[in-house]
């Protein structure tokens, strides 16, 4: 499985009906020859969000983003490309051409499908054990006692794993599937690594399966909950690392729950599946839960593609401040603001739904305290910070974690408040930050570099065209076939040359673009990053300058030309400006502005020949 070929892109591309795709998500009304509704990606009360069919495009005049069809399916879902496009395709009964790979890829793509029909097909088995087999009677009495419905059994496929393994075996041979996909999967392991001819055991046996799922609902793992405890001191375990799996990068219910963090602009983490699923049946939609495991980087920066405001809900314990803790350091450092809901003693939130009801939930989450607060009203509960010593080692950890913070107005309002709260001045503590950010330079944090080096690279900032000019001609190279050919032709000065977003512009020029055919346009967008994509369609959704595109061009073009001009003059005069110029420098830089302020002369007298556009 290689490379989708180009042809095909095109094809999915031209059947899209970019109001039907996204009017299957939410509502379109129409306005004009145009639709619009209220943006999906940012809370608003009228609609800003326009769709226009006739370009295939669409458009948030509120927070910027757009696109075609596809990038709207991969925003909204959180697809990347390649799985938008297959997507599309089957929506649309297009069969896709792929282009081979290398021998490598082929076989790495082969072993995907594999594990992935593997994990669907044994995840249906567990169900449908749990659902009907006498096998399960026990799995299905620890269900009930717990308030699991069969309907929430269904609804999250939650299955039975089989004591016996010779079960498991019979099913695979079934299937077809080979002891060394098993093994590949984590569902099977040998007994003696040193010798494979001792044989295999199933790794999960008599347990309570939770599938787990990527991003887009495939089935990539399980996790498997403990029926006697004496079997194991661990309540869950977890498949193994695979080729599709790994517990570091995965929130188990992210691909139910991203939606509606997404809409509620915060995500509600707990510890556990069972706390998770019974919360989101009860209607608390956007929490998830990590996966028995460390709060990780790979958690933080997934997290932050679709919020900046976390709540963390995990049990009120010792091990419940150190789990909130960690995952405070790894989500300060993608700038998501944590606060963290305090829970009654020995209770977690599927607990306190069963005894006291949802509501007594959602009060708790509404009410949850910024975490340095909490940090704070923990410390106090449980030292007594009377105490010099006792306080400064609460003024330690304060400085450690505030350190973490990544914006100066954040930290400064932070550092007061938690000053004020301990009754020290600001500056002591603040001092302490300085010196706690001082260690770290000087040992090194190489955990640090690796999230700075990530988000250098990091796509998806908004594109930033700061002349109007500039935008108006980037406008008229997607739209305009005549002035598209008058600033490609060498005729018109590359005044946009060095300028922010000129670069963009000759792109655009350069790109094998037809202006009056919507889908050459929206085909080119599918190769832009996000962000260029977005600018693309703001330009196309925007009214024309003027009714003569090429007149609009050429006045845009001595407009930048002005400007371009009038900073040379600038530089120069600060040049002069300087302290005690050498003489010969003094002549040279005279000479140079007499000759820019005559062109300039001349630049203003030709510009207002040129009818503005409007």
């Amino acid at each position: 499985m290689g490379r989708i070929a180009e042809v095909s892109i095109q094809q999915v591309i031209a059947a899209c009906d970019i109001v039907e795709i996204i009017g299957s998500y939410f509502p379109l009304k129409r306005a004009g020859t145009s639709f619009k509704a209220n943006c999906p990606f940012h809370t608003e009360k009228s609609p800003s969000f326009h769709v226009t069919p006739a370009r295939g495009t669409y458009h948030c005049f509120g927070c910027g983003e757009g696109g075609n069809a596809i990038g709207f399916v991969m925003k909204y879902e959180s697809l990347p490309f390649v799985d938008t496009v297959r997507k599309l395709a089957a929506r649309y009964g297009i069969t896709l051409i792929e282009e081979a790979g290398s021998p490598e890829q082929e076989a790495a793509a082969g072993r995907r499908v594999k594990l992935l029909g593997l994990h669907r097909d044994i995840a249906q088995w567990f169900h449908q054990l749990l659902l009907k087999s006498p096998l399960a009677a026990a799995a299905r009495e620890y269900l009930k006692a717990r308030g699991l419905t069969s309907a929430t059994a269904r609804n999250w496929t939650i299955g039975y794993a089989p004591e016996d393994q010779g079960y498991y075996q019979d099913w695979a041979r079934e299937k077809r599937y080979g002891d060394e996909l098993m093994i590949e999967a984590g569902l099977f392991a040998l007994r003696d690594e040193q010798n494979a001819g001792r044989g295999l055991y199933a790794r999960f046996r008599h347990r309570i399966m939770f599938p787990i799922r990527n991003d887009h609902g495939d089935v990539i793992a399980f996790s498997g909950r403990v029926l006697r405890a004496e079997d194991s001191p661990a309540k869950y375990m977890n498949s193994p690392t695979t080729p599709i799996f790994n517990k570091s990068e995965v929130f188990f219910g992210f691909d139910k729950s991203k939606r509606a963090i997404h809409k509620a602009e915060k995500a509600i983490i707990c510890e556990g599946q069972i706390d998770m699923l019974m919360a989101y049946e009860a209607g608390i939609d956007n929490i998830i839960a990590p996966l028995g495991t460390a709060f990780t980087s790979h958690h933080a920066r997934l997290l932050k593609r679709h919020t900046d405001q976390v709540v963390l809900c995990y049990d009120s314990d010792n091990a419940g401040y150190k789990a909130a803790a960690s995952a405070f350091a790894e989500l300060s450092k993608e700038g998501i603001f944590v606060r963290v809901a305090a829970l009654p003693a020995g209770e977690d939130p599927d607990s306190l739904i069963r005894k006291e009801g949802v509501e007594a939930l959602r009060q708790r989450l509404d009410s949850a305290k910024d975490f340095f607060d909490f940090q704070i009203d923990l410390r106090a509960a449980r030292l007594d910070l009377s105490d010099t010593r006792e306080r400064m080692r609460v003024l330690r950890e304060l400085a450690e974690n505030l350190a973490r913070l990544q914006e100066r107005p954040v930290l400064d309002a932070a550092l007061n408040r938690c000053a004020s709260r301990l009754g020290v001045g600001p500056e002591e503590l603040r001092k302490m930050v300085q010196a706690h950010l001082a260690q770290q330079k000087k040992y090194g944090d190489r955990a640090a570099e690796r999230d700075a080096s990530h988000q250098e690279g990091a796509e998806g900032e908004v594109l930033e065209v700061p002349l109007p000019g500039l935008r108006l001609l980037m406008q008229l190279a997607l739209t305009d076939g005549a002035a598209r050919r008058w600033l490609s032709s060498g005729a018109a000065p590359a005044v946009w040359s060095g300028l922010v977003g000129g670069g963009f512009l000759q792109r655009l020029l350069d790109a094998p673009l037809i202006p009056q055919e919507a889908a050459s346009i929206t085909a080119w967008m599918t190769t832009l990053k996000p962000a260029e994509a977005s600018l693309c369609a703001g330009l196309l959704h925007q009214p024309p300058g003027h009714a003569d595109g090429l007149t609009s061009a050429r006045h845009a073009v001595s407009s930048l030309r002005v400007i371009a001009v009038t900073a040379e003059i600038d530089l120069l005069q600060n040049q002069l400006r300087s302290a005690n110029p050498p003489p010969d420098l003094v002549i040279s830089l005279t000479a140079q502005l007499i000759t820019l302020k005559k062109e300039l002369t001349v630049l203003q007298a030709d510009l207002r020949k040129i009818p503005e556009p409007g």
